[in-house]
Protein backbone atom coordinates (compact mmCIF):
# COMPACT_ATOMS: atom_id res chain seq x y z
CA UNK A 1 0.00 0.00 0.00
CA UNK A 2 1.29 3.45 -0.89
CA UNK A 3 2.18 5.98 1.76
CA UNK A 4 -0.67 8.41 2.41
CA UNK A 5 -0.66 11.98 1.22
CA UNK A 6 0.16 14.02 4.33
CA UNK A 7 -1.76 17.30 4.33
CA UNK A 8 -0.81 19.89 6.97
CA UNK A 9 -3.37 22.68 7.52
CA UNK A 10 -1.24 25.52 8.81
CA UNK A 11 -3.86 27.91 10.22
CA UNK A 12 -7.37 28.16 11.63
CA UNK A 13 -8.69 29.69 8.40
CA UNK A 14 -7.43 26.65 6.43
CA UNK A 15 -6.09 28.91 3.69
CA UNK A 16 -2.50 27.67 3.53
CA UNK A 17 -1.47 24.05 3.15
CA UNK A 18 1.68 21.97 3.12
CA UNK A 19 1.50 18.48 1.67
CA UNK A 20 3.93 15.59 1.37
CA UNK A 21 3.77 13.47 -1.76
CA UNK A 22 3.69 9.71 -1.11
CA UNK A 23 6.84 7.63 -1.59
CA UNK A 24 8.97 10.73 -2.11
CA UNK A 25 12.72 10.68 -1.28
CA UNK A 26 13.47 11.53 2.38
CA UNK A 27 14.90 15.00 1.66
CA UNK A 28 11.96 16.15 -0.46
CA UNK A 29 10.37 19.40 0.71
CA UNK A 30 6.61 19.49 1.25
CA UNK A 31 4.62 21.25 -1.44
CA UNK A 32 2.96 24.52 -0.45
CA UNK A 33 -0.16 26.35 -1.57
CA UNK A 34 -3.90 26.72 -1.14
CA UNK A 35 -6.72 24.32 -2.00
CA UNK A 36 -6.62 25.35 -5.66
CA UNK A 37 -2.91 24.54 -5.82
CA UNK A 38 -3.57 21.14 -4.26
CA UNK A 39 -6.27 20.54 -6.88
CA UNK A 40 -3.83 21.42 -9.67
CA UNK A 41 -1.27 18.99 -8.24
CA UNK A 42 -3.88 16.22 -8.13
CA UNK A 43 -4.96 16.98 -11.70
CA UNK A 44 -1.42 16.39 -12.96
CA UNK A 45 -1.79 12.71 -12.06
CA UNK A 46 -5.44 11.67 -11.54
CA UNK A 47 -4.42 8.39 -9.85
CA UNK A 48 -3.32 10.46 -6.85
CA UNK A 49 -6.98 10.96 -5.92
CA UNK A 50 -7.21 7.25 -5.07
CA UNK A 51 -4.38 7.49 -2.52
CA UNK A 52 -5.13 7.55 1.22
CA UNK A 53 -5.01 11.01 2.82
CA UNK A 54 -3.95 11.89 6.36
CA UNK A 55 -4.79 15.44 7.49
CA UNK A 56 -2.66 17.12 10.16
CA UNK A 57 -4.04 20.16 11.98
CA UNK A 58 -1.90 22.86 13.54
CA UNK A 59 -2.29 23.88 17.18
CA UNK A 60 -4.48 26.76 16.02
CA UNK A 61 -7.30 24.34 15.27
CA UNK A 62 -6.98 21.62 17.89
CA UNK A 63 -5.59 20.73 21.28
CA UNK A 64 -4.63 17.56 23.18
CA UNK A 65 -4.94 16.79 26.85
CA UNK A 66 -5.28 14.08 29.46
CA UNK A 67 -8.73 14.39 31.04
CA UNK A 68 -9.34 13.01 34.56
CA UNK A 69 -12.11 10.39 34.35
CA UNK A 70 -12.19 7.50 36.87
CA UNK A 71 -12.29 3.89 35.74
CA UNK A 72 -11.15 1.89 32.73
CA UNK A 73 -14.46 1.44 30.87
CA UNK A 74 -14.42 3.49 27.68
CA UNK A 75 -18.22 3.37 27.42
CA UNK A 76 -18.57 4.98 30.84
CA UNK A 77 -15.76 7.42 30.08
CA UNK A 78 -17.60 8.57 26.94
CA UNK A 79 -20.68 9.31 29.04
CA UNK A 80 -18.61 11.25 31.58
CA UNK A 81 -16.50 13.16 29.04
CA UNK A 82 -18.86 16.18 28.55
CA UNK A 83 -19.00 16.75 32.30
CA UNK A 84 -15.24 16.33 32.65
CA UNK A 85 -14.67 18.95 29.95
CA UNK A 86 -17.03 21.32 31.75
CA UNK A 87 -14.97 20.88 34.91
CA UNK A 88 -11.93 22.03 32.96
CA UNK A 89 -13.76 25.31 32.19
CA UNK A 90 -13.16 25.09 28.44
CA UNK A 91 -14.40 28.04 26.43
CA UNK A 92 -17.40 27.21 24.21
CA UNK A 93 -17.08 23.39 24.34
CA UNK A 94 -20.05 23.09 21.99
CA UNK A 95 -17.79 24.43 19.22
CA UNK A 96 -15.36 21.56 19.64
CA UNK A 97 -15.37 17.98 18.42
CA UNK A 98 -14.02 15.73 21.17
CA UNK A 99 -12.30 12.39 20.55
CA UNK A 100 -11.64 9.99 23.43
CA UNK A 101 -8.80 7.48 23.34
CA UNK A 102 -9.43 3.74 23.44
CA UNK A 103 -7.94 3.33 26.92
CA UNK A 104 -6.53 5.49 29.75
CA UNK A 105 -3.01 6.81 29.27
CA UNK A 106 -2.55 6.42 33.04
CA UNK A 107 -5.02 5.34 35.75
CA UNK A 108 -7.94 7.75 35.63
CA UNK A 109 -6.39 9.92 32.87
CA UNK A 110 -7.84 9.58 29.37
CA UNK A 111 -6.26 11.04 26.21
CA UNK A 112 -8.62 13.46 24.47
CA UNK A 113 -8.35 15.37 21.20
CA UNK A 114 -10.38 18.57 20.79
CA UNK A 115 -10.88 19.93 17.27
CA UNK A 116 -12.51 23.18 16.18
CA UNK A 117 -15.85 22.14 14.67
CA UNK A 118 -15.90 24.81 11.97
CA UNK A 119 -12.34 24.02 10.87
CA UNK A 120 -13.09 20.31 10.71
CA UNK A 121 -16.18 20.90 8.57
CA UNK A 122 -14.30 23.30 6.29
CA UNK A 123 -11.43 20.89 5.72
CA UNK A 124 -13.69 17.91 5.02
CA UNK A 125 -15.80 19.97 2.60
CA UNK A 126 -12.70 21.16 0.73
CA UNK A 127 -11.38 17.61 0.45
CA UNK A 128 -14.75 16.41 -0.80
CA UNK A 129 -14.67 19.07 -3.52
CA UNK A 130 -11.33 17.63 -4.65
CA UNK A 131 -12.65 14.07 -4.62
CA UNK A 132 -10.49 13.04 -1.66
CA UNK A 133 -11.64 10.92 1.29
CA UNK A 134 -9.33 11.33 4.30
CA UNK A 135 -8.57 8.30 6.44
CA UNK A 136 -7.41 10.34 9.45
CA UNK A 137 -7.75 13.88 10.83
CA UNK A 138 -5.04 14.34 13.45
CA UNK A 139 -3.27 16.91 15.54
CA UNK A 140 0.17 17.51 14.03
CA UNK A 141 1.53 17.54 17.58
CA UNK A 142 0.33 13.94 18.01
CA UNK A 143 2.82 12.71 15.39
CA UNK A 144 5.86 14.49 16.84
CA UNK A 145 8.38 12.43 18.86
CA UNK A 146 7.07 11.79 22.38
CA UNK A 147 9.33 13.36 25.05
CA UNK A 148 11.12 11.28 27.65
CA UNK A 149 9.75 11.25 31.23
CA UNK A 150 10.70 14.50 32.96
CA UNK A 151 11.36 16.23 29.65
CA UNK A 152 9.51 18.92 27.67
CA UNK A 153 10.22 19.29 23.94
CA UNK A 154 9.65 22.49 21.99
CA UNK A 155 8.99 22.72 18.25
CA UNK A 156 8.27 25.63 15.91
CA UNK A 157 5.59 24.52 13.46
CA UNK A 158 6.39 25.03 9.78
CA UNK A 159 4.82 27.97 7.94
CA UNK A 160 3.14 29.62 10.94
CA UNK A 161 6.09 29.37 13.33
CA UNK A 162 3.73 28.84 16.28
CA UNK A 163 5.36 27.11 19.23
CA UNK A 164 4.33 23.59 20.25
CA UNK A 165 5.41 22.33 23.67
CA UNK A 166 5.09 18.59 24.26
CA UNK A 167 4.91 17.66 27.94
CA UNK A 168 4.13 13.96 27.42
CA UNK A 169 2.15 11.59 25.24
CA UNK A 170 -1.13 13.24 24.18
CA UNK A 171 -0.54 16.40 26.19
CA UNK A 172 1.18 19.73 25.92
CA UNK A 173 0.61 23.41 25.24
CA UNK A 174 1.01 25.89 22.42
CA UNK A 175 1.40 29.61 21.95
CA UNK A 176 1.82 31.84 18.88
CA UNK A 177 5.26 33.04 17.90
CA UNK A 178 5.88 36.63 18.92
CA UNK A 179 7.99 38.77 16.62
CA UNK A 180 11.38 39.58 18.07
CA UNK A 181 10.91 37.30 21.09
CA UNK A 182 12.93 34.18 21.78
CA UNK A 183 10.56 31.15 22.15
CA UNK A 184 12.65 30.03 25.13
CA UNK A 185 11.98 33.38 26.79
CA UNK A 186 8.25 32.88 26.32
CA UNK A 187 8.48 29.39 27.80
CA UNK A 188 10.61 30.52 30.75
CA UNK A 189 7.74 32.65 32.05
CA UNK A 190 5.51 29.55 32.01
CA UNK A 191 8.02 27.17 33.59
CA UNK A 192 8.45 29.32 36.68
CA UNK A 193 4.73 28.98 37.43
CA UNK A 194 4.43 25.19 37.02
CA UNK A 195 3.79 23.08 40.10
CA UNK A 196 5.71 20.14 38.58
CA UNK A 197 8.29 21.55 36.17
CA UNK A 198 10.44 19.29 33.97
CA UNK A 199 14.08 18.52 34.65
CA UNK A 200 15.05 19.18 31.03
CA UNK A 201 13.67 21.14 28.07
CA UNK A 202 14.80 20.22 24.55
CA UNK A 203 14.23 23.04 22.06
CA UNK A 204 14.21 22.19 18.34
CA UNK A 205 14.70 25.79 17.32
CA UNK A 206 17.35 28.46 16.94
CA UNK A 207 16.77 29.58 20.53
CA UNK A 208 19.34 30.82 23.00
CA UNK A 209 19.06 30.41 26.75
CA UNK A 210 17.41 33.53 28.20
CA UNK A 211 18.53 35.23 31.37
CA UNK A 212 15.31 34.32 33.18
CA UNK A 213 15.65 30.57 32.48
CA UNK A 214 15.07 28.49 35.67
CA UNK A 215 18.40 27.25 36.99
CA UNK A 216 17.02 23.83 37.99
CA UNK A 217 15.90 23.00 34.44
CA UNK A 218 18.44 21.79 31.89
CA UNK A 219 18.44 23.83 28.66
CA UNK A 220 19.04 21.50 25.67
CA UNK A 221 19.00 23.33 22.30
CA UNK A 222 18.88 21.27 19.09
CA UNK A 223 19.03 22.35 15.42
CA UNK A 224 15.67 23.44 14.05
CA UNK A 225 14.26 21.05 11.43
CA UNK A 226 14.56 22.27 7.86
CA UNK A 227 11.35 22.39 5.85
CA UNK A 228 12.47 19.24 4.02
CA UNK A 229 12.69 17.36 7.36
CA UNK A 230 9.02 17.70 8.26
CA UNK A 231 7.65 15.01 5.94
CA UNK A 232 10.04 12.48 7.50
CA UNK A 233 9.20 13.62 11.05
CA UNK A 234 5.46 13.35 10.42
CA UNK A 235 5.62 9.96 8.70
CA UNK A 236 7.80 8.52 11.46
CA UNK A 237 5.36 9.66 14.14
CA UNK A 238 2.39 8.43 12.14
CA UNK A 239 3.86 4.94 12.22
CA UNK A 240 5.16 4.89 15.80
CA UNK A 241 2.71 7.00 17.83
CA UNK A 242 -0.96 6.38 18.58
CA UNK A 243 -2.64 9.61 17.42
CA UNK A 244 -6.35 10.25 17.91
CA UNK A 245 -8.39 10.89 14.76
CA UNK A 246 -11.32 13.32 14.54
CA UNK A 247 -13.01 11.46 11.70
CA UNK A 248 -14.45 8.01 11.33
CA UNK A 249 -12.91 5.86 8.66
CA UNK A 250 -15.25 4.04 6.24
CA UNK A 251 -14.69 0.94 8.39
CA UNK A 252 -15.81 2.63 11.60
CA UNK A 253 -18.84 4.21 9.97
CA UNK A 254 -19.89 0.88 8.50
CA UNK A 255 -19.74 -0.80 11.88
CA UNK A 256 -22.53 1.43 13.15
CA UNK A 257 -24.95 0.07 10.56
CA UNK A 258 -27.01 -2.96 11.43
CA UNK A 259 -25.25 -6.17 10.44
CA UNK A 260 -27.03 -8.70 8.27
CA UNK A 261 -27.30 -12.27 9.49
CA UNK A 262 -24.43 -14.31 8.15
CA UNK A 263 -25.49 -16.58 5.34
CA UNK A 264 -26.11 -20.12 6.61
CA UNK A 265 -23.02 -21.48 8.36
CA UNK A 266 -20.68 -18.45 8.16
CA UNK A 267 -20.90 -17.77 11.89
CA UNK A 268 -20.19 -21.36 12.79
CA UNK A 269 -17.24 -21.59 10.44
CA UNK A 270 -15.73 -18.39 11.78
CA UNK A 271 -16.00 -19.67 15.34
CA UNK A 272 -14.45 -22.99 14.32
CA UNK A 273 -11.63 -21.08 12.63
CA UNK A 274 -11.10 -19.11 15.84
CA UNK A 275 -11.00 -22.35 17.83
CA UNK A 276 -8.32 -23.78 15.55
CA UNK A 277 -6.22 -20.65 15.91
CA UNK A 278 -6.60 -20.53 19.69
CA UNK A 279 -5.52 -24.16 19.98
CA UNK A 280 -2.29 -23.19 18.25
CA UNK A 281 -1.48 -19.96 20.08
CA UNK A 282 -2.74 -19.72 23.68
CA UNK A 283 -1.24 -21.18 26.81
CA UNK A 284 -2.64 -24.43 28.17
CA UNK A 285 -4.16 -22.86 31.25
CA UNK A 286 -6.32 -20.60 29.08
CA UNK A 287 -7.41 -23.23 26.59
CA UNK A 288 -10.13 -24.97 28.56
CA UNK A 289 -11.96 -21.77 29.43
CA UNK A 290 -11.72 -20.34 25.91
CA UNK A 291 -12.70 -23.63 24.29
CA UNK A 292 -15.77 -23.85 26.53
CA UNK A 293 -16.79 -20.30 25.58
CA UNK A 294 -16.24 -20.99 21.90
CA UNK A 295 -18.17 -24.25 22.01
CA UNK A 296 -21.12 -22.39 23.52
CA UNK A 297 -20.84 -19.74 20.81
CA UNK A 298 -20.58 -22.41 18.12
CA UNK A 299 -23.78 -24.07 19.35
CA UNK A 300 -25.63 -20.73 19.36
CA UNK A 301 -24.40 -19.96 15.85
CA UNK A 302 -25.29 -23.48 14.72
CA UNK A 303 -28.93 -23.00 15.75
CA UNK A 304 -28.98 -19.55 14.13
CA UNK A 305 -27.53 -20.87 10.89
CA UNK A 306 -29.60 -24.07 10.74
CA UNK A 307 -32.85 -23.36 12.59
CA UNK A 308 -34.50 -26.48 11.13
CA UNK A 309 -32.08 -28.74 13.01
CA UNK A 310 -33.46 -28.99 16.54
CA UNK A 311 -31.29 -31.78 17.96
CA UNK A 312 -27.54 -31.30 18.21
CA UNK A 313 -25.54 -34.53 18.31
CA UNK A 314 -22.24 -33.77 16.59
CA UNK A 315 -21.95 -30.19 15.39
CA UNK A 316 -19.03 -30.82 13.07
CA UNK A 317 -20.69 -33.79 11.33
CA UNK A 318 -24.11 -32.14 11.14
CA UNK A 319 -22.59 -28.93 9.82
CA UNK A 320 -20.62 -30.81 7.19
CA UNK A 321 -23.77 -32.68 6.10
CA UNK A 322 -25.66 -29.40 5.76
CA UNK A 323 -22.84 -27.83 3.78
CA UNK A 324 -22.50 -30.88 1.53
CA UNK A 325 -26.23 -30.75 0.83
CA UNK A 326 -26.02 -27.05 0.09
CA UNK A 327 -23.00 -27.35 -2.21
CA UNK A 328 -24.63 -30.20 -4.11
CA UNK A 329 -27.72 -28.10 -4.82
CA UNK A 330 -28.58 -25.19 -7.05
CA UNK A 331 -26.98 -22.68 -4.66
CA UNK A 332 -23.49 -24.19 -4.91
CA UNK A 333 -20.84 -21.47 -4.96
CA UNK A 334 -17.25 -20.75 -3.96
CA UNK A 335 -17.91 -19.72 -0.37
CA UNK A 336 -16.06 -22.58 1.34
CA UNK A 337 -12.99 -22.58 -0.95
CA UNK A 338 -12.80 -18.81 -0.60
CA UNK A 339 -13.02 -18.96 3.20
CA UNK A 340 -10.41 -21.73 3.32
CA UNK A 341 -8.06 -19.69 1.10
CA UNK A 342 -8.36 -16.69 3.40
CA UNK A 343 -8.07 -18.82 6.54
CA UNK A 344 -4.72 -20.26 5.46
CA UNK A 345 -3.23 -16.78 5.04
CA UNK A 346 -4.85 -15.60 8.28
CA UNK A 347 -3.29 -18.43 10.29
CA UNK A 348 0.12 -17.54 8.86
CA UNK A 349 -0.24 -13.87 9.84
CA UNK A 350 -1.61 -14.35 13.37
CA UNK A 351 1.69 -15.16 15.14
CA UNK A 352 3.08 -11.80 13.99
CA UNK A 353 0.31 -9.89 15.79
CA UNK A 354 -1.75 -11.61 18.53
CA UNK A 355 -4.30 -8.78 18.30
CA UNK A 356 -5.08 -9.60 14.66
CA UNK A 357 -8.82 -10.37 14.59
CA UNK A 358 -11.78 -10.77 12.25
CA UNK A 359 -14.44 -8.24 13.20
CA UNK A 360 -17.07 -9.19 10.65
CA UNK A 361 -17.61 -11.52 7.71
CA UNK A 362 -20.29 -11.17 5.03
CA UNK A 363 -21.16 -13.32 2.02
CA UNK A 364 -23.29 -11.74 -0.68
CA UNK A 365 -23.50 -11.89 -4.49
CA UNK A 366 -20.71 -14.48 -4.65
CA UNK A 367 -18.38 -12.09 -2.79
CA UNK A 368 -16.75 -12.51 0.62
CA UNK A 369 -16.16 -9.29 2.60
CA UNK A 370 -14.03 -9.35 5.76
CA UNK A 371 -13.24 -6.59 8.25
CA UNK A 372 -9.95 -7.06 10.10
CA UNK A 373 -8.28 -5.21 12.97
CA UNK A 374 -4.75 -5.48 14.35
CA UNK A 375 -2.20 -3.66 16.45
CA UNK A 376 0.31 -3.52 13.58
CA UNK A 377 -0.79 -2.12 10.23
CA UNK A 378 2.16 -3.85 8.56
CA UNK A 379 0.67 -7.25 9.45
CA UNK A 380 -2.60 -6.36 7.69
CA UNK A 381 -0.71 -5.12 4.65
CA UNK A 382 1.42 -8.29 4.55
CA UNK A 383 -1.73 -10.44 4.80
CA UNK A 384 -3.30 -8.53 1.90
CA UNK A 385 -0.16 -8.92 -0.21
CA UNK A 386 0.03 -12.65 0.54
CA UNK A 387 -3.57 -13.13 -0.57
CA UNK A 388 -2.88 -11.19 -3.75
CA UNK A 389 0.38 -12.85 -4.76
CA UNK A 390 -0.32 -16.54 -4.13
CA UNK A 391 0.40 -18.40 -7.40
CA UNK A 392 -2.39 -20.90 -6.67
CA UNK A 393 -5.03 -18.25 -6.11
CA UNK A 394 -8.32 -18.67 -7.94
CA UNK A 395 -9.68 -15.51 -6.36
CA UNK A 396 -9.35 -11.77 -6.81
CA UNK A 397 -8.62 -9.86 -3.59
CA UNK A 398 -9.14 -6.11 -3.31
CA UNK A 399 -8.67 -3.65 -0.49
CA UNK A 400 -11.90 -1.74 0.19
CA UNK A 401 -10.51 0.56 2.87
CA UNK A 402 -7.70 0.66 5.38
CA UNK A 403 -6.14 2.92 7.97
CA UNK A 404 -5.31 3.43 11.62
CA UNK A 405 -7.88 4.90 14.06
CA UNK A 406 -6.87 5.77 17.62
CA UNK A 407 -3.97 3.36 17.47
CA UNK A 408 -5.99 0.44 16.02
CA UNK A 409 -5.09 -0.69 12.50
CA UNK A 410 -7.96 -1.85 10.31
CA UNK A 411 -8.53 -3.17 6.81
CA UNK A 412 -11.59 -4.33 4.88
CA UNK A 413 -11.02 -6.89 2.11
CA UNK A 414 -13.24 -8.18 -0.66
CA UNK A 415 -12.71 -11.62 -2.25
CA UNK A 416 -14.41 -12.96 -5.35
CA UNK A 417 -13.86 -15.61 -7.99
CA UNK A 418 -11.19 -14.65 -10.52
CA UNK A 419 -12.57 -13.98 -13.97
Amino acid sequence: MSDPILLFVTDLAATELLWCAPNAPPATQPLRGDWAALGDWLAERPERRALPVCVLLSDAGCSRMLVPIPGTSREKALQALPFALEELALDEPEQLVSVLGLRPQAPGRWPVLLVNTALRAQVLAALDQLGLTPQQLLSAADVLPVPEPGEFTVWAQPASGSVTVLTGAHEGMAFPAMAGMNPAEQLAHILTRLEHPPTRVTLHSEATQPANWPAAISFNPQPAPALADWCRIWRTGLGSNQPLSAIESPRAAGQQKSQRRWRQAAGVLLAVLGLMLINQSVDTWKKERLIQQLNQQIERDFHAALPDVTRVVNIQVQLQQALDARNAGAEADGFLPMLAYFGAAYRTALPEDPKLAIQSLQWSDQKLTLSLVAEKYTVLQKLFEQLNTSPAADFTVRQIDAGVDAGVAHMRLGLEQAQ
